[in-house]
């Protein structure tokens, strides 16, 4: 069977059913998440904020990856600043600003608490058993990363002899 026909990101009335293979369709997917980052909460030539729904926004972008549309960060001139639109911090509004207003990349947002909110959002959506599975997938990441940085005799000699140097001048100030 032809692997373009059984591809599962065609929709049943997909106007271009078998007409692309399965890797054509990933990539264009994967282009449509990169266009959706652009669309979300758009900004008209008057400042009108333009509310696109969100079904709309998956449509039309990927129609544009299809079209061979993508996201060229380097050329951009507006740079997204992620702001919390409630305490929860569950929903998020872009607000769209000028490169110079941040200079090459967006402002740094508070990782602790986007953290305790993707927490706090995986508690009360996944099943235990998922969330067991994420963590210990985190947990396999963690010990990967701290294994693969490990310290040597010497430098871990060299961090004390920081650590007390900055002690003292904690002292002394």
């Amino acid at each position: 069977m032809d692997s373009r026909k059984a591809s599962p990101l065609a929709l049943p009335n997909f106007p271009y059913k078998g007409r692309f293979t399965a890797e054509q369709l990933a990539e264009a997917m994967d282009r449509k998440d990169r266009i959706i980052e652009t669309l979300m909460d758009p900004v008209g030539p008057d400042g009108t904020l333009i509310n696109v729904p969100v079904d709309m926004m998956h449509i039309l972008a990927f129609h544009q990856a299809l079209a061979g549309v993508d996201v060229h960060t380097d050329h951009r001139q507006l740079i997204e600043s992620r702001t919390c639109v409630d305490n929860s911090q569950m929903f998020e509004m872009y607000e769209w600003r000028p490169r110079g207003d941040f200079g090459d990349s967006p402002p740094v947002s508070d990782p602790t608490g986007e953290a305790a909110a993707v927490a706090s959002q995986m508690r009360s959506q996944l099943t235990p058993q998922v969330r067991a599975a994420v963590m210990a997938i985190l947990a396999d990441e963690a010990k990967a990363a701290t294994d693969a940085a490990t310290v040597t005799r010497r430098e871990s000699a060299e961090n004390i002899i920081i650590e007390q140097r900055e002690m003292r001048q904690e002292e002394t100030s």
